[in-house]
């Protein structure tokens, strides 16, 4: 009879990270396949062209992200992490071109158009964001815990970025890059303490903008005295009257110019309109599987740097998720922040789809044994 070998533990390991990788890309499958229907849905009713053209559209958008995934999945981790400052630094300089191109839109100057197309730089800022600060945390090595080798150096990064949002001005973006820095920092072991005079001076420049800005102070009103006829009141109607069941697909109403940018900032209302309390689930559970995979991933990899990466890039996705939703739901202000892997977004879309890219391929670069720890880098 033929021995039957015994399963080692690295066999195990290794088993287990290629299951949940699979569960990870089913959950972001699922999601990119809810948003082609959903912009069918809204776009093909509110458009001319009929929903054919908007199918084209949103699968080029999606063919993209999958360029971009393939890429992210398959270059070297060596190399990623040669770049990540060079390339973070190329995207805050980015943030400032809508200035130089006077690509501005509402009194905000946040977009790049190239021909008919267009891009926000905000998007690439915030992937590179996450590479950069995952490499300078993973530099400091046993020095995390140091104000001048943990907290600054990384948090110097987020500052940056933020400084070049707030020129444009986009303050709700600005602080979400605080706030991932800071959760990549915190986990990585730096020290809590060294966020709290930084914590109260945020808290008293948001105050200043509220004051400031009549926007701002708009949206915050709204907040906690909605509106029916608001962004965000003509949102919850639409959440509301999806009952249980929903109207059926392709028959919300709210969709037809009711709730400003249903195909993207608010494509979670025209789903809970037209698929109910089970499609609003749906997509609660979705995110939720992907951070929980997320969360068992980055407590079996190794290496600091390929870590960090990991837990970046899925912070990154579910605090823009949370943001959303919370939007949505009117539990925070008014912020044009695309729902990942849903909204008609394109940008947003190739970039979500890089990092969870990223993800997989720090897995695998952690698991196969190629990577050197950070300890072996640090100079």
């Amino acid at each position: 009879m033929t021995a039957i070998p015994r399963r080692t533990a690295a066999n195990t390991k290794s088993s287990d990270h290629v299951r949940e990788l699979d569960w990870l890309m089913l959950v972001v499958m699922a999601l990119c396949c809810l948003g082609m229907v959903m912009a069918v849905s809204v776009r093909g009713s509110q458009i001319e062209a009929g929903p054919m053209a908007v199918m084209k559209t949103q699968g080029l958008k999606l063919l993209m992200g999958l360029v971009a995934f393939m890429f992210a999945a398959l270059t070297p981790i060596r190399l990623i992490r040669r770049v990540a400052i060079p390339l973070f630094l190329c995207s805050v300089v980015a943030c400032l071109l809508p200035h130089v191109f006077n690509s501005s839109s509402h009194g905000a100057a946040r977009w790049i158009r190239v021909g008919s197309q267009q891009f926000q730089p905000v998007e690439p800022a915030r992937f590179f964001l996450v590479l950069a600060v995952s490499w300078l945390l993973a530099r400091a090595g046993t020095g995390l815990s140091s104000f001048r080798r943990g907290f600054l150096p990384a948090m110097g990064c987020a500052t940056l970025l933020a400084l070049a949002l707030a020129t444009q001005p986009d303050n709700g973006n600005a602080l979400l890059a605080v706030m991932l820095a800071s959760c990549i920092a915190l986990v990585a072991g730096v020290r809590f303490m060294h966020f709290a005079p930084f914590a109260v001076s945020g808290l008293g420049l948001m105050v200043l903008l509220a004051t400031q800005h009549d926007y701002v102070r708009r949206r915050i009103e709204d907040l906690f005295q909605t509106t029916p006829d608001s962004q965000v009141g003509l949102g919850l109607i639409a959440v509301g009257s999806g009952g249980t069941f929903g109207r059926g697909l392709g028959q919300g109403w709210m969709k037809m110019n009711y709730v400003p940018e249903a195909h993207n900032d608010f494509v979670f209302a025209i789903i809970a309109e037209e698929f109910g309390y089970l499609g609003s689930l749906f997509v609660l559970g979705s995110y939720t599987i992907f951070g929980y995979v997320c969360y068992r991933l980055v407590r079996q990899v190794r290496d600091p740097f390929l870590r960090y990466v990991v837990c970046g890039y899925a912070l990154m996705v579910c605090m823009q998720a949370a943001v959303n939703l919370l939007v949505v739901s009117g539990w925070a202000p008014a912020k044009g922040i695309d729902l990942p892997f849903v909204s008609t977004g394109g940008t947003s879309l190739v970039f979500c789809l890089a990092a969870v890219g990223l993800i997989g391929n720090a897995v695998r670069a952690d698991r196969a044994g190629s990577f050197r720890t950070a300890d072996e880098v640090v100079t």
